[in-house]
């Protein structure tokens, strides 16, 4: 059974892979948006396509186990 601080040490960590991952997605979204009209061509590249895909899946996964956490929280398996 993991230790009272190797928990918290786990939920900062989460916390911070969730911001870094959103602000990774936001990024990737802002590059395929400048990209759209009126502001570009149109046509995203496809680069801009598949790394706005993977932030999205990268900060869908951070999110995920920030989930799990706050349910072992609610469940009272973690304090």
């Amino acid at each position: 059974m993991p230790t009272a601080e190797q928990l918290r040490d786990e939920e900062l960590l989460s916390i911070e892979r969730e911001r870094a991952a959103f602000e990774r997605r936001q990024e990737a979204f802002f590059v395929v948006h400048r990209q759209l009209l009126p502001f570009g061509n149109g046509v995203p590249s496809n680069h801009s396509l598949d790394e706005l895909n993977d932030a999205e899946k990268e900060w869908r996964e951070a999110c995920a186990v920030m989930d799990r956490i706050a349910a072992e929280i609610r469940s009272g398996k973690r304090r």
